[in-house]
């Protein structure tokens, strides 16, 4: 093989890569061959870290050196990285991305209620199909977009109880997460199994009361023991079976032992906690809080991501993964449609890292309803004219 080293900057469509500068746990893409056939491949390239990249010559294009610099043999100039970064998907491939997503959360959804309905029938754990569940929603978090997966995430049934779909949130959320804080394989797989099993002693309480937990009538002093005890009753069931690693358990043990230590068990203390435990804590109550898990009115997920913010900074949760977690998906994630202050829609296609609360957007329809011809780009961050500047007034559910 014909092999050269390049910058991250000089890699173009067309380019085959056989290498990358970057472990496989921290790899955007399963292989690290292949050919570079979008733009959005370099782009996931530049946000995953990558700084230089080994092509093979014999499989893609290759770069020439003209007064020392490197170009492509094509007529195009090579994009800088600023442009690279900044070159938006169009709206086709969102939507590809968006189906695709929703494809892999329904085999997901399948893989965990397997796992749950094992649970259910033999109040054990099938520590195989665990384990294979664990490691297909590790594969999709590293195949596919994150927006693209939140948003299909989002979409459950606001009242949706069923343990193994807020199972699948909080693992894919933790994994996505811990992936973005560079935890090491063992420690993601950890997590993720945690994270995936933490509320199975809710299977001990009583149906009634863990489906009003969070109502405003709320619990009785005895019930809301008893339902306190889901923690510590779901690290019994796993300890009893004697396959799962001490720091599951305790991950599991401790994930409502909020900061503030306004959670339980009453003897954990908050403070003390690890990342991870933080982790899971957040994607858990961010879940509670989407579909109204536990009797909890269901919020959307700006509103949810405005509670958790919230709640941060009055120290219940860890600020820094909060952030975190925002940083990644957005207040407006990508694939949103939403309604602007002038009344038109438009899908989110880009977030703004430093101000998240204006991402770049693709307006499709007018204040009317009609579409427009020519969707086009705002930068709502950055309008030329303020004195007719949009805003997102509100995140809409877009028409089937």
């Amino acid at each position: 093989m014909a092999a050269t080293h390049i910058s991250i900057t000089d890699l173009q469509i067309g380019m085959y890569v056989s290498a990358l500068d970057l472990p496989w746990y921290r790899s955007p893409f399963l292989r690290h061959s292949f050919l570079v056939e979008r733009a959005s491949q370099i782009d996931k390239l530049v946000r995953a870290g990558v700084r230089m990249v080994v092509i093979d010559l014999d499989r893609g294009i290759a770069p020439h050196v003209q007064h020392g610099a490197i170009t492509t043999a094509s007529a195009t100039a090579p994009a800088s990285p600023i442009q690279v970064h900044k070159t938006l998907k169009p709206l086709a491939q969102l939507n590809e991305e968006y189906a695709q997503a929703t494809l892999a959360k329904q085999q997901l959804t399948q893989a965990v209620q397997a796992v749950f309905t094992t649970i259910s029938q033999t109040g054990t754990v099938n520590t195989q199909q665990a384990s294979e569940a664990v490691q297909e929603i590790t594969i999709v978090t590293r195949t596919l977009t994150h927006s693209s997966l939140f948003i299909a995430l989002s979409q459950n049934q606001p009242g949706d109880s069923r343990l193994s779909q807020h199972a699948l949130t909080t693992c894919t959320l933790s994994l996505i997460l811990g992936q973005a804080l560079q935890f090491n394989p063992l420690e993601l797989q950890e997590l993720a199994t945690a994270a995936l099993l933490h509320d199975i002693g809710l299977l001990e309480i009583r149906p009634a009361i863990w489906h009003r937990s969070h109502t405003v009538s709320g619990l009785s002093q005895a019930e809301k023991v008893e339902f306190e005890t889901h923690p510590n009753r779901g690290v019994l069931t796993l300890q009893r079976q004697g396959r799962f690693d001490p720091s599951v358990l305790h991950l599991i043990a401790n994930h409502h032992a909020y900061l503030d230590d306004s959670g339980y068990p009453k003897e954990a203390r908050g403070e003390f906690t690890s990342d991870r435990t933080r982790i899971l804590m957040v994607v858990d109550r961010y879940d509670e809080l989407l579909t109204g898990f536990g009797g909890n009115t269901p919020l959307t997920p700006h509103q949810t991501f405005q509670r958790l913010y919230q709640e941060s900074q009055k120290s219940k949760l860890d600020q820094g993964i909060v952030s975190t977690l925002i940083g990644l998906i957005g207040i407006y994630p990508v694939h949103s449609h939403v309604r602007l202050n002038t009344q038109e829609l438009a899908v989110v296609t880009e977030l703004n890292p430093t101000q998240v609360h204006q991402p770049i957007i693709t307006i499709t329809h007018q204040s009317d309803g009609e579409e427009y011809c020519d969707p086009f780009v705002v930068d709502l961050a950055h309008q030329i004219d303020a004195s007719q500047s949009r805003a997102i007034e509100a995140i809409i559910t877009p028409k089937s």
